[in-house]
Parts: structure tokens; sequence; C-alpha cells
């Protein structure tokens, strides 16, 4: 007994050979999985066939030119097991299929009418149909108010790590908004179909709605702060808030950290300004190291610095920056040493000379430690 079988492929064994226990009709994609499987060879469930008689060999990279149109085998966010490709102009199917260990088959197929109609149909199914938005977790009301030319299935998926939408006050306030206003308040809404959204995990579950952004944001709370927050244990927008007004965010901890270890003084007004920093963004601008170990064994020394510009995002898209010269040493013997120290400012140019500087020092003590470790 198989299970799990589409009914195309049952067609050429004589009906007296098996007997339908039960049919699959609750899953809406499940017809254009078995229609893709019959015309397209596309993989159903465990059943991968054989490619159709018509299939011709096929040396395919992907869509990166743009000429070919990408058609969706599967609702986003769930693992398709194939690949396909339309070129309009030469009226060919590029299929791709994946198994196991990284291999596949790849292979092209004519354009015939049926397929034509499959490939709408599964633009339609996969791409843009109310079970498509509900695997997102977006509820029909939701789906009627939100454009597939705009916000896609697709385009919900990849915004999931930054908010998600249930019903139809989210996608109101979603649409309602530019994505420029949404990014101008801390939340980089792309609906592009290729846009991310960093490292967070897509989970609705963890998600924001999209109301609830908007009320994040209104508060002065970035899509960063809000999901450190969350981290926290404070999952609604009035503990949230609550919480936003008392805890410094993180870039605020960071940007204190460093102007308390420097040995130079940061004027008193940057550190209040950087107070209220919302989100940081570090950029190691140069780095120099010298190393020097006995053969054989982990014995050594080591010299190195570091030139690191921090941006600071303030309040209504104000920034303030930090320029950090830092550098320290190591020493492995019968037992390990380390330090470092770091000098703060404020100014390019003479954080640029403070490198400099720096830099010249510590070549020459490096010379000197090698000279006196090599005896010579």
């Amino acid at each position: 007994m198989v299970e799990d079988v589409p009914a195309t492929s049952l067609r050429s064994l004589p009906q007296h050979s098996y007997t339908i226990l039960r049919r699959s009709t609750g899953d809406h994609g499940d017809s254009v999985r078995r229609e893709a499987f019959a015309l397209l060879g596309t993989r159903y469930r465990s059943d991968i066939p054989p490619a159709p008689d018509d299939a011709f060999p096929a040396d395919h990279q992907g869509d990166a030119s743009g000429v070919l149109r990408h058609v969706p085998t599967e609702y986003p966010g769930l693992t398709g097991a194939a690949e396909v490709f339309v070129d309009d102009e030469g009226a060919v199917l590029t299929v791709r299929r994946y198994g196991c260990n990284g291999r596949g088959t790849q292979y092209g197929l004519p354009m015939t009418p049926e397929r034509a109609e499959l490939v709408d149909r599964m633009h339609q199914e996969f791409a843009a149909s109310t079970t498509a938005y509900a695997n997102l977790g977006a509820g029909p009301e939701a789906a009627a108010r939100l454009s597939p030319g705009v916000w896609s299935p697709l385009a919900l998926r990849n915004l999931l790590p930054l908010m998600r939408v249930a019903d139809a006050e989210d996608a109101n306030v979603l649409t309602s908004r530019s994505p420029d206003v949404w990014r101008g308040e801390g939340w980089d809404v792309d609906p592009t179909p290729h846009s991310h959204t960093g490292l967070r995990e897509a989970n609705p579950q963890r998600a924001w709605r999209a109301s609830e952004a908007a009320a994040l944001a209104a508060a002065g709370i970035s899509a960063d702060r809000a999901y450190e927050l969350r981290d926290l244990g404070f999952g609604t927008v009035q503990s949230a808030v609550s919480e936003h007004a008392r805890r410094p965010t993180e870039a605020a901890r960071t940007a204190h950290e460093l102007i308390r270890a420097s040995q130079t003084p940061v004027p008193n007004e940057v550190g209040t300004a950087l107070a209220a920093a919302r989100r940081h963004v570090p950029e190691v601008v140069d780095t120099w190291r010298h190393e020097y170990r006995r053969s054989c064994g982990p014995e050594g020394w080591g010299l190195w610095a570091k030139l690191t510009h921090h941006t600071f995002v303030l309040a209504e898209g104000r920034t303030s920056t930090l320029w950090d010269v830092a550098n320290g040493w190591w020493a492995i013997g019968e037992e390990g040493e380390e330090a470092q120290t770091s000098c703060v400012v404020v100014d390019e140019h003479e954080a640029r000379g403070l490198w400099r500087s720096m830099c010249g020092e510590l070549r020459e003590l490096a010379d000197r430690l090698r000279r006196e470790t090599c005896g010579g």
C-alpha cells in the first residue's frame, strides 16, 4: 500500500491494479502541485517523477539576468522542491529539481498552452491568493486590503522579521504610511520581494503587529529598540513604552561604556545626547597588528591597534559620531597577560592624527621588542 500518490501518476496503470482510499481536497494548492507534477515533472510530496518526455538539456544559473521570470512552486515561507523559470521571449520553461546532498536535475521544457495556463495558476495560488496570505497569518479582511502588486504574500513574508499583518487594522496601518515614513521612524519597511530585515527570526508569533509597530513608532521606539524590549520580556505596547522611558537602550549603554573607558575626556553635552541614542552602527576604519611567536609553541607576544567610527542614531533621524582609537598588547609565557587602552574623540581629523601617531609608536615598540626577543 502506498500513500501520498498523485492521481496523475496512476494514469498509466490498469484501474483494477489499485484502489483509491481517500482523496486530498482540503489543501487549496494541492491541485496545482499535482498538475505541476504531471506537466512540469516537479516533485509531489514523496513522489519524484521522471522528466517529461519533451524535456531537453538546459544550462541555467538562475534569474540573475532579470530576463527570466520566476514561477513560485510553493507558498511563501514553505520550502519548495524545485525552481521554475520562464523565458517568455523564447517560450521555454526551465525546471531545477532539488535532490539529496545538493544534487538534482535540470532541464528545459517547451511552453505549451497547458503549461502557460499552469504557470498563471501557480502565480495566482502561491503568490496572490487569500490562502497565501493566510499562510503568513493575514486574515481574509487583511488580504482584501493588500495589493498583490505592492504587498504581495512574498513581501509580507520578508516583512515578518520586522512586523506582521493579522487583520484589516494592521493592513490599513501598514499601507497608510509610505516606506520612507516608516524608515524615518526607525522601522525599515521595504515592500520589494527581495528585501531583508537583518537577522531577526521570521516568526509570526514573535513579530510585532503592524498596528503595534505604529504605536511604538509614535512613542519614539525604533524596531531595534522594540525587539530589544521584547527580548527582555516586554511584549505589549504599554509595557514596552513604559520600560523604554526608564531603561537605557543598548546603543546608549554602548556609548556610555566607550566614553567611560576613554583616556581622553569627551564633552559632557555629547554624553548627554548619546544617553538617548536609539541605534548604534560601528564601522572599523583601519587596523594594525604585529605578532611574534616562538616556533613549536604558544609562547609569544603581540601588539594591535584599531580605528573605529561609531555612528549613533538619535531622535528624528539625527546622528552623533564618536571615533575610538584603541590599542593593546598580549603576551604568553608561563602565564597569559593582556591589556588595552582607548581614546575616544568627536573630531575625525583629531582621530586620524591620533591613529597615525599611535601606529608609529607601536611600530617602534614592535621593532624594539623583536630585537630583544631575538637577541639582535
